[in-house]
């Protein structure tokens, strides 16, 4: 969208710093063909330039920025599904969306030739927008997709203009998405440190602005969420993570145990008198049982850290087609007992902690996962055997949140975000 009868001018320059500048041009490039003299221009002078070259696709230019927002650094990601919507057709839809900007964007820190563009049709105005007034909320960009005259998805920017402790304004973003089709709903959000608190209860956490997101979209548009079920959740994740390490490391458990079987049992029972040496003073069955497994558990950890290194363990993983490996698991057991390991290197799996092998037992009993980290296989079409790449989450799950964390070392985008989320809630 541009503004008629006025010199172009980008002013986008608080959105700057949500994107990837090279993946932003890059992704520019696989569409057009621009020169490397422009490549090399200042992020608003590139702007300003597809602006006056490209006029008839600007509204794919914004697209793509909009895109770039949304899907590389707000790696802080709420995930709801939908108990509730509104009529998803078309027309009753926009009429949401249309009451919503006259809620949230018509109001004098907007400037009327922009106010105009904010349609309920779609808009991109990241370009155009800098807003300096605190606390000022907007929606900077929406879309939708529709399907047979239906609704199947709807993505907002919505933005909070926050105060730095140190001064001046900066953007606290909300990238929202809603799939209709799925009946999950996005809240992702890139965490910003010193912001300063106000009497008007600006936005200054993570969990503040996706409340307030919830507040200003969601319920003006009528999409009601459900409270996350807390027990359902901690036990899906605990059978992914499970799922993962019995994958990776069936054969060696077998292994181990078809060599010391004997030995073990013979152990327990020469312990068991040793300790035990009154009639009728002895472990039951059951007992006998857990403390051979026990021990099978610590002679696994052994054989691995002699035979196993934890690379082999990951490339195992690949060649597995394993989605990834858990790096770190924090449970509580049946006993309501809580334990927690993790891997001495963030990007080898768990199971290559000796630790994690003297808490087997109890992880086994497990109830649930707290929170857990999954190192993910960025190659998760399983092209390459020989790609190990991973991007590396953390994801928690309370009675008021299901949120999964991407660890900021790289950009996102879209493909593996939905990927991960897919994969995630398919156990949920």
């Amino acid at each position: 969208m541009q503004l008629e009868d006025a010199l172009y001018i980008f002013n986008g320059h608080k959105f700057i710093d949500f994107i990837e500048v090279d993946k932003f041009k890059h992704d520019i490039q696989k569409k057009w063909e621009i020169s490397e003299e422009v490549q090399e221009f200042s992020f608003a002078e590139y702007y300003e330039y597809l602006y006056e070259n490209l006029s008839s696709d600007f509204e794919e230019v914004g697209k793509i920025f909009f895109e770039n927002i949304l899907y590389s650094h707000l790696k802080n990601i709420f995930v709801e599904k939908i108990s509730a919507h509104p009529n998803l057709k078309v027309k009753h839809f926009k009429e949401r969306v249309k009451q919503l900007i006259t809620e949230i964007n018509i109001k004098e820190s907007i400037p009327p030739d922009i106010q105009r563009l904010m349609s309920e049709n779609g808009f991109y105005l990241m370009d155009l927008l800098n807003i300096t007034t605190p606390n000022t909320t907007f929606i900077a960009g929406f879309d939708y997709e529709e399907e047979n005259g239906i609704i199947i998805n709807a993505r907002f920017l919505f933005v909070e203009v926050a105060s730095k402790k140190s001064g001046g304004q900066v953007y606290f973003l909300a990238g929202i998405e809603i799939d209709f089709k799925s009946k999950v709903a996005l809240t992702m959000v890139k965490n910003i440190l010193g912001l300063q608190k106000d009497e008007k209860n600006a936005s200054t956490t993570i969990h503040q602005i996706h409340k307030n997101a919830i507040q200003k979209i969601f319920n003006i548009l009528g999409v009601s969420l459900q409270k996350p079920d807390v027990k359902s959740d901690r036990a899906g994740m605990f059978d992914l993570c499970k799922e993962l390490d019995d994958n990776l490391l069936d054969d060696l458990r077998n292994d181990v145990n078809t060599r010391t079987d004997k030995a073990i049992k013979g152990s327990v029972k020469n312990l068991n008198k040793v300790l035990f040496n009154i009639p009728g003073d002895t472990l039951t069955m059951a007992d006998k049982k857990d403390l051979g497994k026990k021990i099978s558990s610590l002679l696994l950890s052994y054989y691995i850290e002699y035979k196993v290194s934890p690379m082999d363990l990951v490339r195992k993983a690949k060649k597995s087609n394993l989605i990834g490996y858990p790096t770190r698991v924090n449970f509580t057991s049946n006993k309501s007992s809580k334990s927690s390991t993790q891997s001495t290197n963030a990007k080898y799996p768990v199971s290559a902690s000796d630790m994690f092998h003297s808490l087997y037992f109890n992880f086994e009993q497990a109830l649930g996962l707290d929170s857990w980290s999954l190192s993910w296989f960025t190659d998760y079409k399983f092209n390459d055997e020989k790609d190990i790449d991973v991007i590396q989450t953390t994801i928690y799950s309370t009675s008021n949140q299901f949120r999964i964390v991407f660890l900021p070392d790289r950009p996102l985008n879209k493909e593996i975000i939905h990927y991960v989320i897919k994969t995630i809630n398919s156990y949920r």
